[in-house]
């Protein structure tokens, strides 16, 4: 019933909680011989080893097998492979099928959400998974919640119903810009809080830049015609304390790094093919703001650190004279 098109971290972790609890899954990989030793030996040696996929699970790199009468899909691709991938999966999607994404970032070159991207190339109305979900956490079946937010409530609340576990809550709801555009900005304020990390300074000055990073997510929300609340919620302040505290953060990681003047393509290779999606979102949100005369500061000098030349510790002296 559920197809989980990506096998990274977070989609295997999902598609092993869902297939624990009961759904009928299918995990789609791109990599044949990834997918042809997951299937052997019911773990993903790549991503997150200690997860054991059931046996129902059935693991493949074929797209026509993945998704032969599945009635949900969910998108976990990175953002840079979400376009090509939804081309290549659209006709083999059954009509009715409900597409998910849970891809927390924007397009390159410009600032399209996810469900925009996916919608483009399927000619579905997507819906977007977020909130505070820390795949090392959801596979150790800690307790967890999530937004599924949808244009049509009634489709949130069908498969919300479906994703829910023992473990992962998950709550329907009908703002879809506001859930992906938090979603996409937490990680840039995750880059700088791995900043403050890397420079050894404290939580007085985290949650300094944290509380810049909340208001610039209003600001965006509101602008891009969002809903306000959502930022209150899971989707917002849940995910965007996670990211921006924990060590199981990819983007504050990268930031860390950029912090102890690790080169980029060093950090890339230690991150041992995961995404730092705020690497892109800064490029994009930087680039609506300018557009749009909006006062980010803190996507100003984020922008300037990762992609300008900028030094960390001058660049976070100077947030901290914004808030």
């Amino acid at each position: 019933m559920t197809a989980v098109i990506g096998a990274g971290s977070f989609g295997t972790t999902l598609a092993a909680l869902l297939a624990a609890s009961g759904e009928r899954v299918t995990l789609w990989a791109r990599d044949p011989a990834h997918a042809a030793e997951m299937a052997k030996t019911r773990r993903n040696p790549k991503y997150v080893t200690h997860v054991h996929l059931p046996e129902s699970l059935v693991v493949t790199s074929d797209l026509s097998e993945a998704l032969a009468g599945e009635r949900v899909v969910l998108h976990v691709v990175p953002s840079k492979g979400t376009r090509s991938a939804a081309r290549a999966y659209a006709k083999h999607l059954d009509p009715d099928a409900v597409i998910v994404s849970a891809t927390k970032g924007l397009e390159k070159g410009g600032h399209k959400r996810m469900s925009q991207v996916i919608g483009e190339e399927t000619g579905h109305t997507v819906g977007a998974l977020s909130g505070p979900n820390h795949a090392e956490e959801i596979s150790a079946h800690q307790p967890t919640a999530a937004v599924l937010a949808h244009p049509h409530i009634e489709v949130a609340e069908e498969i919300a119903a479906i994703l829910n576990t023992p473990t992962f809550r998950v709550y329907p709801r009908r703002d879809l810009i506001g859930t992906e555009v938090c979603g996409a900005y937490k990680n840039v304020v995750a880059l700088a809080g791995g900043m403050v990390e890397g420079l050894g300074w404290g939580d007085n000055c985290l949650a300094c830049l944290i509380t810049l990073g909340l208001d610039e997510m209003i600001e965006l929300c509101r602008d891009l015609g969002g809903d306000e609340r959502t930022v209150y919620g899971l989707a917002g302040v849940g995910d965007l304390v996670a990211t921006a505290t924990s060590p199981h953060s990819r983007n504050r990681f990268y930031g860390r790094e950029l912090a102890l003047k690790t080169p980029p393509d060093e950090i890339d290779r230690k991150m041992k093919g995961m995404v730092a999606e705020g690497v892109l979102a800064t490029q994009a949100f930087h680039a609506y703001g300018v557009e749009e005369e909006l006062d980010l500061p803190l996507t100003r000098v984020v922008h300037a650190i990762v992609y300008e030349g900028a030094t960390v510790q001058e660049g976070v002296r100077k947030l901290l004279a914004q808030v």
